[in-house]
């Protein structure tokens, strides 16, 4: 399907709506389950319910993102250079959908107790291990398809924002359904948090969903596989072109702010979602029922995202919005926390305290997601710039460390927030336990400080990003020229 633009800007291939459902639907599985299981409950679940070291478990999940250093790129550079009746990107989607549904689940169920650290540590390494080897399998080559759908600059942000809106949205609904039905505080789990039963429950239900997403999002987008690129006549695959494919991604000026701000921005990120349920569960005092209206008004300011992206982002340069929201995000997240630290908030547990953090939590919402959607999109533009360069079609390497960006912030994240909690001295909770005062000060104000240092240097390196509306176009017309 092709559109004219005005202007007389070249014609633009615009994606077929089944393709764009079925490229949304590409959320859920990773980003909207796998992710925020990882990042928001993974880490409570081993140091608090299954009682493995806090600094063990950041270790295991740390030690997890270097082995995603060597293989996000590798699959993304085999899936730039594969040839099959599949294209390039499908071998590789449907090949991780069993192993990524199988692992997310045994993750939830380790055959050890707290008293085997070690053994606990080395099952906790081997599952993180092999579960982002199968995320990557998918991640990668679905979101290069991003590039490679259309080369238009606004309609990139358009669809990018699909499968990020539908990942928070799921991710949502999942802290809901995991708060209302799977750790809800009752008689018998006064802290519902730490139900192990739960959380088992809810892995078998999430498991299902994810193979379920994995199909249909592949198979869906299985009629675009005429549509999509081949490799290039300079493409050669071997160990020592890899290298230099790498090298010349690295060499761009873009790619490399791209992949700095997002490594800072990620550690920010993975930080606070890690301490999300210390925060609004210990921090905020919010109840389990508290927390599933947090997660409701998440999934109700997500609606607004796709809106705001279309309708008035596209409009602007993607550099200038993206600094713009995330600046915003910065400013959102210094409100809060130190304002109940000296006193100037309703008291913890509080309805008062619960409806200011409701309006709080729908603007950081909204705010961050468009953010990251705009970033998404800007990935996805300088796949021309690198074929201007190099003569090389690199969509899959350059989202390969996109998604290890991704990635990266569960595992930063999670030695981060290890480091913060050992450093605080934040006790083991159970049921009956009452948190000190000043170790929820710390808490607050340590996930506080996190955020808006790191984030900070994201933004400082994201500035240097050079790729603007004008050059785009202007490569675009170029590569179209010589094609």
């Amino acid at each position: 399907m092709w559109a004219t633009r005005l202007d007389n800007e070249p014609a633009v291939r615009l994606v077929a709506p089944r393709s764009r459902i079925a490229f949304a639907i590409s959320g859920i599985p990773t980003s909207g389950i796998i992710y925020n299981g990882i990042d928001y409950f993974l880490f409570f679940f081993y140091s608090q319910i299954i009682g493995l070291s806090s600094a063990l478990v950041g270790l295991a999940i740390a030690i997890a993102l270097v082995v995603d250093a060597i293989s996000d790129p590798v699959i993304g550079y085999l899936s730039d250079n594969f040839n099959s009746k599949l294209g390039r990107r499908h071998p590789f989607m449907y090949a991780s959908i069993l192993p990524m549904t199988v692992l997310y689940m045994l993750v939830w169920f380790p055959p050890f107790d707290q008293s085997q650290q070690g053994a606990l540590f080395g099952y906790l390494l081997s599952i993180c291990v092999l579960l982002r080897l199968s995320m990557t399998m998918f991640d990668v080559p679905a979101r290069a398809l991003v590039a490679e759908l259309t080369s238009d600059y606004d309609e990139r942000t358009r669809l990018g924002s699909l499968p990020i809106s539908v990942a928070w949205i799921t991710s949502s609904v999942m802290v809901m359904a995991m708060y209302t039905f799977w750790i809800d505080d009752s008689a018998e789990h006064v802290r519902g948090q730490l139900n192990i039963n739960g959380y088992q429950e809810g892995a078998m239900v999430c498991g299902a969903i994810v193979l379920l997403a994995l199909l249909v999002s592949s198979i869906g987008l299985h009629p675009e596989i005429p549509n999509l690129h081949r490799k290039t006549s300079k493409q050669v695959v071997g160990l020592k072109d890899m290298f230099l494919s790498l090298r010349e991604l690295m060499r761009n000026r873009s790619m490399r702010a791209l992949i700095l701000s997002g490594l800072f921005i990620a550690a920010g990120n993975g930080t606070t979602a890690a301490l999300w349920i210390f925060h609004y569960g210990s921090f905020f005092g919010m109840s389990s029922e508290q927390n599933s209206a947090l997660a409701l008004v998440q999934l109700i300011a997500t609606f607004g995202v796709i809106p705001i992206v279309w309708r008035f982002v596209v409009k602007g340069d993607k550099k200038v919005m993206a600094m713009r929201f995330l600046g915003a995000s910065i400013l959102i997240t210094m409100i809060l926390p130190p304002l109940l630290v000296m006193g100037y908030l309703p008291e913890r547990g509080s309805d008062g305290l619960f409806h200011l953090v409701l309006v709080y939590d729908f603007f950081s919402q909204v705010i961050w997601i468009v953010a990251l959607a705009i970033i998404y999109s800007m990935f996805a533009d300088v796949t021309e710039e690198l074929l201007l360069q190099s003569g090389k079609r690199l969509e899959g390497a350059i989202f390969a460390f996109q998604t290890f960006i991704e990635k990266s912030a569960g595992a930063f994240g999670a030695l981060l927030a290890g480091l913060l909690l050992t450093a605080i001295s934040f006790p083991q909770m159970t049921d009956t336990m009452k948190v000190p005062e000043d170790a929820l000060s710390r808490l607050g104000l340590g996930y506080t400080v996190a955020w808006v240092v790191l984030a900070s240097v994201g933004i400082w390196f994201l500035s240097r990003y050079e790729i603007t509306r004008s050059s785009h176009a202007a490569e675009v017309e170029l590569v179209a020229a010589t094609a």
